[in-house]
């Protein structure tokens, strides 16, 4: 492999360490080992000290390991400690509920960067099972938050997910990508400042991106790349009102730091409303058809919902 392939993995580290173990384990018995110069574990919180945790790798893993501590604890500040612990031109950056997949690469994604103008690069992420997943999206604004009332965000993912079992999934340049797994320009991230400290947990992703786009970089999905990701296993442990209401606040901070208060508020009224209509429509559906799968679905629309009242009034 050429130099110019390699990459430093940075890992953020949360919760359960057997998430992190996995992780490790599918990538020693994956090909992109050689595509990785380092890793970097940023213990945000780690439950095993560093002998016992040194003690379950396996002696002759093959990539050199390194372990950095993040006193601020947050997601950000761990991406941003990591980073500048990593000497490649290109980071992977990766939540520990990760799992290379066989019979694909992240190769393709570390080759989008050489383009002069990408700085930032998403693979398809797959559930444990292999179906699809959302790996990318629009950044929070007033007219993705009418899509969402209007209920068009959902079709744009039932079409989505059809390109993907259908493989007519095409390379193409995104508002964002998830943050659960991106490969990132090294001298693209340092230009930006790296992650904003301000998102806590969610929301920096988006913000990145835009950032990036702004100063006239681009962003890439790249479905060639695939990437198992257990979504929820980090912050799911959370209640779901709670989740709903931080995932609200960081995207209500999205909005106020590049569109100002005024849409800020105007946005969380929008999506408020959207959450409103899902709550009616799916338990609508699960009186009708009296379906276990709807009812769960009214059940978690109805907390959601009754979550964005709870944070209006703080």
């Amino acid at each position: 492999m050429s130099n110019l392939l390699k990459a430093s993995l940075v890992i953020i580290q949360y919760g359960p360490i057997d998430l992190l173990i996995k992780l490790l384990s599918s990538l020693e018995k994956h090909q992109d080992n050689t595509l990785i110069s380092e890793v970097i574990i940023v213990n945000n919180g780690m439950s095993l000290n560093i002998k016992e945790f040194k003690y379950l790798l396996s002696s002759h893993y093959p990539v050199p390991i390194k372990i950095v501590n993040n006193p601020k604890t947050s997601y950000s500040s761990g991406v941003n400690c990591g980073v500048a612990a990593s000497k490649e031109d290109f980071i992977i950056i990766s939540n520990n509920d990760i799992e290379w997949l066989r019979g694909f690469s992240i190769q393709p994604l570390i080759e989008c960067l050489n383009h002069p103008k990408v700085c930032i690069s998403g693979p398809q992420l797959v559930y444990p099972d292999g179906s699809w997943q959302r790996s990318y999206g629009k950044v929070p604004s007033i007219w993705s938050a009418l899509v969402s009332a209007v209920m068009l965000d959902s079709a744009e993912h039932i079409l989505e997910g059809w390109l993907f079992r259908s493989n007519k999934q095409t390379s193409r340049k995104v508002e964002y990508v998830d943050g659960a797994f991106m490969v990132v320009k090294k001298q693209c991230f340092f230009s930006l400042g790296g992650f904003d400290e301000g998102f806590s947990f969610y929301g920096e992703d988006a913000d990145f991106c835009y950032r990036a786009w702004h100063a006239g970089w681009n962003v890439l999905f790249e479905p060639k790349s695939r990437i198992i990701h257990v979504r929820g296993a980090t912050s799911t442990n959370v209640a779901l009102d709670k989740y709903t209401q931080r995932l609200l606040d960081a995207q209500e901070r999205f909005m106020q730091k590049h569109h100002g208060n005024l849409q800020a508020k105007i946005y969380k009224f929008l999506i408020r409303w959207a959450m409103l209509e899902r709550k009616i429509l799916y338990s609508s559906i699960a009186r009708i058809t009296h379906s276990k799968k709807w009812r769960k679905r009214a059940e978690e629309a109805k907390e959601r919902y009754n979550a964005t009242l709870e944070g209006g009034k703080k």
